[in-house]
C-alpha cells in the first residue's frame, strides 16, 4: 500500500487517479471529468464550490485522505500483481517473489535486469496503464 501522506507519493498518486499529462503547451492538463474527480466539489464532500486545486490548498488533510482512499481502492500493477494473478500457486521466494528473474519471462531486456540477485525491484516495477 503506498503512502500518500509522502509528497512524491501524494503527487504520484494524484497524477495517476485524475490522468494528468503534459501536452506539448507545458501545462499538466486532466484526462478525467470534474464529475467523475473525487477532488471535484462534485464529490469531495465539500459544501463549498471550488476548484480542486482551492481545495488542496485550503483543506490539504482531506485531500490526502481521499487520494489515499482511491489509491488504496486502485493499487498500480506491477510485474509481481499480474503474474501472481495469471499464476497464484506459483513457488515464491522468502521475499514474495517468483523463484526466477522478470528477465527470463521477457519483461525487460537483459541491460535492465540488475544481475544482482536482487529481482525485488524488478518484480515490483509499475506498470504503465
Amino acid at each position: 500500500m503506498i503512502d500518500c501522506s509522502k509528497t512524491e507519493n501524494y503527487f504520484a498518486e494524484k497524477q495517476r487517479m485524475t490522468k494528468k499529462h503534459k501536452p506539448n503547451g507545458g501545462r499538466y492538463i486532466c484526462k478525467l471529468n470534474c464529475t467523475d474527480c473525487p477532488l471535484s466539489s462534485f464529490n469531495n464532500g465539500s459544501s463549498y464550490m471550488m476548484s480542486c486545486s482551492s481545495f488542496e490548498t485550503l483543506y490539504p488533510e482531506k485531500v490526502i485522505a481521499i487520494v489515499q482512499k482511491w489509491s488504496d481502492e486502485h493499487p498500480q500493477k506491477t510485474y509481481l500483481s499480474e503474474f501472481l494473478k495469471n499464476h497464484p500457486n506459483a513457488l515464491l521466494n522468502d521475499d514474495g517473489t517468483p523463484t526466477f528473474c522478470p528477465y527470463k519471462l521477457g519483461l525487460m531486456g537483459a541491460d535492465d535486469c540488475r544481475k544482482d540477485g536482487n529481482c525485488v525491484k524488478c518484480w515490483n516495477q509499475p506498470i504503465e496503464e
